[in-house]
């Protein structure tokens, strides 16, 4: 059986029947387990970053630089070592592209044709065509990389002072450009997005497939029952952010089971009932997660699984944050015990803890936490280089 995530590989196991009911534990280990968060993880390579990245099936950006970008934290929670660097390089080695999928997203490269229907879509109905749009294709073509601001200079324009949550006449008409796959998206060092020639990002082999809508749905259905292990329609619809009736017909292709203490149907792959009995050792793995972690983004998969509730309070006024600014949840052998905010301070190079939330804490024989989360924080500071 191959690894999956860089979890080690487990035994072959063949059941005679396949499980017609899991508890909701069994649910919670599988999705530890296939999200590469069930062993203490051993990989430390880019290509092996490669294989989480591709299990996983996208990875959420986000601009938040607290402790260190969110899709950074994403590959250090499942891996021995990540370097940020890294990440750089898919992009410039041609491994992933963004795509506003599951929010704004990084995916693997391969995926490309998959995502024809939904830049066609946005093409046709969100896009009113403009000289300023062919303007700006041929700069591009002209120039081979342009940022916005770039790309104002080139065209003469004038550079108009916009909140940062407000993009300027250029950035709106380049960013439909990308949605509508007429251009690619790059990022620097820095992770300012830099707009580029599509056939220079995506390779011609893939440029030349075409897949259908029914192809793309299918595909991502799989991969999100694939990605959790066991899940309901609604955590299926919300890995890619589809519609329900949009997955109910691809249901089919699943095993359906019933999980105790929830009427709500489950959905899993038949081979994955293989995986459970392997799965009764503890999990060994312990870490914080980003509040944007695949294991987590469906809250109410995250409070139904894991009897946790969770929310990012960023844009939350303070006086009113019971987690804080950027809390990140506290993962220790399989229960999110709580959640700990952080803030890097770059230039003394320490990490300063704002709020640590522990869970029940009144608990009768509540575990003592402290050792393992400042085990946690040292692999935090090592990876920061403080």
């Amino acid at each position: 059986m191959c690894p999956q995530n860089g979890n080690p590989p487990l035994k072959e196991h063949k059941g005679e029947d396949f499980l017609h009911t899991l508890t909701k534990h069994q649910v919670q280990r599988l999705a530890l387990y296939k999200q590469g968060l069930y062993h203490t993880p051993t990989a430390s390579t880019p290509e092996e970053a490669l294989t989480i990245f591709q299990n996983l099936g996208c990875v959420q950006l986000d601009t938040l630089n607290v402790v260190t970008r969110s899709q950074h934290l994403i590959f250090w929670s499942r891996m021995q070592e990540f370097q940020t660097d890294w990440f750089h390089q898919f992009y410039e080695q041609h491994h992933m592209f963004e795509h506003y999928l599951h929010a704004l997203s990084v995916l693997p490269m391969q995926e490309h044709p998959y995502m024809q229907p939904f830049l066609r879509h946005f093409q046709e109905t969100r896009v009113e065509r403009t000289p300023l749009h062919d303007q700006l294709l041929q700069a591009i073509e002209q120039h081979g990389t342009l940022t916005g601001q770039q790309a104002a200079r080139v065209l003469e324009l004038p550079q108009t002072q916009k909140d940062t949550w407000q993009l300027s006449p250029v950035r709106r008409a380049l960013d439909q450009l990308w949605r509508s796959g007429e251009i690619g998206a790059l990022r620097d060092t820095k992770f300012h997005k830099v707009y580029c020639r599509l056939q220079d990002q995506v390779p011609s082999n893939l440029l030349n497939q075409t897949q259908t809508t029914a192809d793309t749905i299918h595909r991502y259905v799989h991969k999100a029952v694939s990605a959790m292990g066991a899940a309901t329609e609604s955590d299926i619809a919300d890995y890619f952010r589809f519609k329900r009736q949009t997955v109910r017909p691809h249901l089919t292709d699943f095993q359906q089971v019933q999980v105790a203490g929830d009427s709500e149907p489950y959905y899993m792959l038949p081979e994955d009932a293989e995986l459970l009995p392997q799965l009764e050792d503890e999990p060994t793995h312990s870490t914080f997660l980003s509040p944007f972690d695949n294991l987590i983004w469906h809250r109410p998969r995250l409070e139904k699984i894991f009897d946790t509730h969770f929310r990012l309070e960023s844009y939350v006024p303070e006086a009113k944050r019971q987690f804080g600014y950027f809390a990140l949840p506290i993962l220790i052998r399989g229960s999110i015990v709580g959640t700990i905010d952080l803030k890097a301070d770059r230039k003394k190079k320490t990490i300063n803890i704002n709020k640590l939330v522990i869970f029940d804490p009144q608990k009768q024989n509540h575990p003592n936490y402290q050792p393992e989360i400042e085990t946690i924080l040292h692999r935090l500071t090592q990876f920061l280089g403080f």
